[in-house]
């Protein structure tokens, strides 16, 4: 919770999307994504208090970081935003699960 009391949904999110390991060998389809378990459970937390924010802050994430893949100079140069963007898809469906 930030200072006004209230929880800091995009901060809790952007903290799930770091923490994401990426397992390379599964199909892209089926994201192979695992997040940390206490950035999960803030998330979690978020999401029940407040499911819309929390799923818009994740979609805000992807926009975010697929705009960093399409200016990208180099396929090198691509990989880590491409990889926190597939991590805040796989973040919202792990949500929309629960």
């Amino acid at each position: 919770m930030n200072n006004s009391g209230k929880i800091d949904i995009p901060a809790r999110v952007e903290a799930a999307v770091a923490s994401a390991i990426y397992d390379v060998a599964l199909p892209i389809d089926t994201m192979g994504v695992t997040f940390h378990d206490g950035a999960l459970n803030d998330v979690t937390e978020a999401y029940r208090a407040e499911p819309d924010a929390t799923l818009a802050a994740a979609d805000a994430r992807f926009a975010a970081h697929m705009a960093t893949v399409a200016a990208a100079a180099s396929d090198d140069e691509a990989e880590g935003p491409m990889l926190r963007a597939r991590a805040a898809m796989a973040l919202k469906e792990r949500l929309k699960e629960l």
